[in-house]
């Protein structure tokens, strides 16, 4: 319904109808007008700055264009690992660098490029259990990952319960994709709260609007 909406109206307006239909689908989420922090937070862990960000995008296409919701992810980050006074993380499937500064990966495969202080865990994320102890870290980030995982993410998601305290995970909600069997086709927002369920976020945040919607969904306190 949104995209024959959006094609009955002028190009030159569309950006401001993507926005309109935005906030009408989503109403209850936050728009965090936060960035990259400008300098490194002290301390074990801490989100990458933007000057680290924008020196990534140079070398890798991968990141170029991702810098408004990865810089939202970062400020949200940023918030709680100093408000809840966090000291450890895992990320789940980074691309090349981790969000956050410190924390231990975990991937399916070997991953030598992944720049990271923490340890590397080798493990499938669609396996349950993993391979981790109970509450071993504060906070968790998985970005654009859990669309990856098949039908798994109910049972992912019950592991990042069990293993962290705290939890920030981007998603792709509403993309149409030409292949319906793309992971990113099609993801509702309800879709992914019953991925969570009976878990609510604790917050939700727009990463990026538009056609290539992403979400942030925060929880904290999970034990």
């Amino acid at each position: 319904m949104r995209l024959e909406t959006l094609r009955r109206i002028p190009w030159p307006l569309r950006p401001i109808a993507w926005r309109i239909l935005e906030r009408r689908a989503h109403p209850d989420a936050e728009r965090v007008h936060g960035s990259f922090p400008s300098v490194p937070n002290e301390g074990p862990i801490r989100p990458v700055t933007r000057s680290e960000f924008e020196e990534l995008a140079k070398r890798d296409p991968y990141y170029r264009g991702r810098s408004r919701y990865f810089g939202t992810a970062a400020a949200v980050a940023g918030d709680m690992i100093l408000r809840l006074q966090l000291r450890s993380a895992l990320e789940l499937g980074p691309n090349v660098r981790p969000l956050i500064v410190g924390a231990d990966v975990m991937d399916r495969i070997p991953r030598p490029d992944v720049r990271s202080a923490g340890r590397f865990v080798l493990h499938d994320a669609t396996v349950v259990p993993w391979p981790i102890v109970k509450r071993r870290y504060d906070l968790f980030v998985a970005l654009q990952v859990f669309e990856h995982l098949g039908s798994s993410q109910p049972a992912a998601f019950a592991e990042v319960r069990r293993i962290a305290r705290h939890a920030i995970i981007s998603l792709p909600i509403d993309w149409q994709m030409d292949d319906p069997r793309n992971p990113h086709h099609g993801i509702s927002h309800d879709v992914v709260l019953s991925w969570f369920a009976p878990i609510v976020p604790t917050r939700v945040i727009v990463g990026n609007p538009g056609s290539r919607q992403r979400l942030i969904y925060t929880f904290e306190n999970l034990h």
